[in-house]
This record gives C-alpha cells, sequence and structure tokens, in this order.
C-alpha cells in the first residue's frame, strides 16, 4: 500500500468516496478471521463493520453531520445523488491532523478489501505503545485495529499507516475469512480462503473452540 500524506482536496475527497464504497460492501456483516502461526497454532477474532466508525477511521470528527449521516452523504454520492461531502466536512478529530486524514484515507480503500486476505496478518496488541485501545488487528505494512466489546464480537476502532509488527510480537498468517448470515447462529460462509480446498485440509485440525464457531453445512 501507497501511503501517501499530501493529497490535494479533489483527491482527497475521492479517496473517501473510494472506501466508502468498499466500507458498505462488508459492513454489517459478522466476519470470523482465522489465522496460523507455525510456531503457535490459531489465532481468530469475530467482528462487525458498522455505519457508524467509518468516519472515526478516517480521522475526522465532522462538525456538520454525525457518523451515520456523514457515511449516508457518501454513499448516496457514489449512487449518483446528492452534492456529496465537501472539505469543510473533514475535520480532523482530536490527535489528527490533515496529513493523517491523508494517509488513513488514502490506505484506507485497500485494506478494507478483504477478500484478499491472502496478503494480510492477523495479531494481539501485545506491544506496549501510545496506539493501546484495540485488542485485535489485521494487516500488512498497514494496521486496522479493533476493540473486543462484552458479547465477543470486535468492532473496527483505529486505522494506523504503520507496521502491524509495530504492535504485536506474534503474527498469523490470515487463511480464512469466515462470514455467516442474518439469522445464523454459527458462521456457515466461506469469504476468503488463501488456497483453495485449504479448508477442507485443515478444518479436522482446528482447535474445539474454532470448530464450535462453524458451521460445517456450508460445505
Amino acid at each position: 500500500m501507497i501511503i501517501q500524506p499530501k493529497v490535494p482536496d479533489a483527491k482527497l475527497l475521492e479517496y473517501i468516496y473510494d472506501a466508502a464504497r468498499k466500507y458498505k460492501e462488508i459492513m454489517e456483516k459478522p466476519f470470523l478471521f482465522t489465522g496460523k502461526n507455525r510456531n503457535t497454532g490459531y489465532l481468530w477474532f469475530e467482528c462487525i463493520f458498522q455505519k457508524k466508525q467509518f468516519m472515526h477511521l478516517l480521522g475526522i470528527k465532522s462538525k456538520n453531520y454525525t457518523a451515520e449521516e456523514f457515511f449516508d452523504i457518501c454513499d448516496s454520492y457514489i449512487a449518483g445523488h446528492g452534492t456529496g461531502i465537501t472539505i469543510k466536512d473533514c475535520t480532523p478529530s482530536r490527535n489528527h491532523n490533515r496529513t493523517t486524514i491523508n494517509e488513513k484515507a488514502s490506505v484506507c480503500s485497500e485494506i478494507l478489501q478483504i477478500h484478499n486476505a491472502k496478503y494480510l496478518k492477523i495479531g494481539m496488541n501485545d506491544k506496549v505503545s501510545q496506539y493501546v485501545d484495540f485488542s485485535y488487528a489485521y494487516g500488512a505494512d498497514v494496521t486496522l485495529g479493533f476493540q473486543k466489546n462484552g458479547k465477543g464480537l470486535s468492532f473496527p476502532i483505529t486505522l494506523i499507516p504503520k507496521s502491524i509488527n509495530t504492535f504485536t510480537t506474534k503474527n498469523y498468517r490470515i487463511l480464512f475469512v469466515f462470514t455467516k448470515s442474518e439469522k445464523a447462529k454459527k458462521y456457515n460462509s466461506l469469504y476468503a480462503e488463501i488456497k483453495k480446498g485449504l479448508f477442507d485440509e485443515l478444518y479436522c485440525n482446528f482447535p474445539q473452540e474454532l470448530k464450535n464457531l462453524i458451521d460445517m453445512r456450508f460445505k
């Protein structure tokens, strides 16, 4: 991913719309990220991307719109309705500035393309640093951090243009990303698989806790 600290206004808005387009593709779907480390076995976490988190991931706190309204305006503009957002709607949030917004927006669309999971890793935030507000993360040279809630699901809370190695001592190569239908209790769809047939090959060796999350009837 190419991190862009300096971009003109029009290009920044283009980045934001591209990110909104990708975000909508995965929004409100529960995902189960599953990775494996040769030495320490499997790591997984469940997450969901909600509308209200999109603006925050860009480092923006609009003075004119709520987080939900900000996304809806972007989405409507992409669909050919309305005039969209302006630079005045993209005020930096706390601890951010125009440069950090540029950096986040320039990589946001790409980091949201989780169907390309073979290029990504997951890990737990177990290094002491100034970025300590997330529990799990996925990424490579850019990191998307998630915070776990009391119900087991995690939510995206921060997008940092830094390597995932900055935050975790162990990386797990993503092998699978599962999702599930709205009313399903278990994950019943294979959203991403780094190699065709790998799930059938490895499932029997999954830890039981991981197996309990997956509905094998989808095979």
